[in-house]
């Protein structure tokens, strides 16, 4: 259960930090000890300190995190809903699966998460890489 737990800690941060870091993502992983995400980005890349401030304010109000639900027409007309290149998320269904952390985020995602951010805790931003002219990796492990 421990490595699950974290993992859905994880995944759930990776959502405040889509919010925080303001570009189309171009890939991820989540791990139990650290976990990463690929942004298209254009322009000055934040500081990973920067980074690190940001999740935490965000992360210092317990929010809730609850799954939503739209069809797949609703998803068609909001892209703003869809932040990965990558993976379109499972249409044909009817029905497409939401994730909203009240305030910060809204998007379809189908995966594990905690229920409140307050179950999170602190997260640091560890490193940024170069990945292409555009493409950087910002990595986060918990604190």
């Amino acid at each position: 259960w421990d490595r699950r737990y974290r993992h859905m800690r994880m995944h759930t941060a990776l959502h405040v930090m889509s919010a925080v870091i303001k570009g189309n993502v171009t890939g991820g992983q989540v791990g139990a000890d650290k976990s990463r995400l690929d942004f298209n980005l254009e322009g000055d890349v934040p500081a990973k300190e920067w980074v690190t401030e940001e999740i935490n304010k965000l992360l210092a109000v317990d929010r809730p995190v609850v799954p939503q639900w739209v069809t797949d027409e609703e998803l068609t007309s909001r892209p703003e809903l869809v932040k990965t290149m990558s993976v379109r998320p499972p249409m044909g269904q009817g029905r497409v699966r939401l994730l909203s952390i009240d305030g910060v985020d809204l998007q379809a995602c189908g995966g594990t998460h905690v229920a409140t951010t307050a179950e999170i805790g602190r997260v640091e931003c560890t490193k940024i890489e170069n990945k292409g002219k555009m493409n950087r990796r910002f990595i986060i492990a918990l604190a």
